[in-house]
């Protein structure tokens, strides 16, 4: 893991859930790209990003840490536990070294499917770990204009948060977004200012 303190957002969420075109769409360039095979990536994909603009007293670089994707455990269930150990180290680490700890979280779902399982459970366990987290409906240009309102409750009701959907097509939602990961930023900087008692 790189350790030179810049502020970190981890993005996590389901295999071929559009994780790499939502950060393409943050960025406005095609700086991720997604594996042939949903499933097939085993790896933290970690972008270095410049800030062109950066809040005042925060730092003008940020990690955007890309998680391997869940649900699809091709092979085996040695799959999910290589997975599940990946999780737990990534944020294990994070949670133990300042260096690397996230500013927050973006729990990726994909705003056609409420409800699955595993969003449920990684959104429980994303929880637990008292990162700040917020969820990320993507694909959202795929849904009705009459049926968004209902999957985005159905979203909220099956996760017990917000949830804030987003269009990496057309960019609804990616303002909204960067705010509140400016707002990340700030308390991060805050936090590291902070004389230690």
């Amino acid at each position: 893991m790189p350790t030179e303190g810049d502020p970190v957002v981890a993005l996590v969420g389901r295999s071929n859930v559009g994780k790499s075109s939502l950060i393409n769409a943050l960025v406005h360039r095609k700086l991720a790209r997604a594996g042939a095979t949903p499933g097939t990536t085993r790896l933290l994909n970690v972008y270095r990003l410049r800030l062109a603009i950066a809040p005042p007293g925060t730092a003008r670089r940020l990690m955007l840490i890309d998680l391997p994707g869940y649900g699809y455990a091709r092979g085996s269930a040695a799959t999910t536990r290589s997975f599940d150990r990946l999780m737990q180290a990534f944020f294990g680490q994070a949670g133990g070294n300042a260096a690397v700890m996230p500013a927050g979280v973006l729990l990726v779902v994909d705003a056609r499917h409420p409800g699955l399982a595993n969003d449920r459970a990684a959104c429980a366990w994303l929880t637990d770990q008292g990162h700040p987290l917020v969820v990320v409906a993507t694909k959202i240009d795929r849904v009705s204009r009459a049926g968004r309102s209902r999957a985005t409750r159905q979203h909220e009701d099956a996760l017990g948060a917000p949830v804030w959907p987003v269009s990496a097509k057309t960019g609804e939602g990616l303002d909204k977004l960067w705010t509140e990961i400016t707002k990340w930023l700030r308390r991060r900087a805050s936090l590291t200012a902070s004389p230690t008692p």
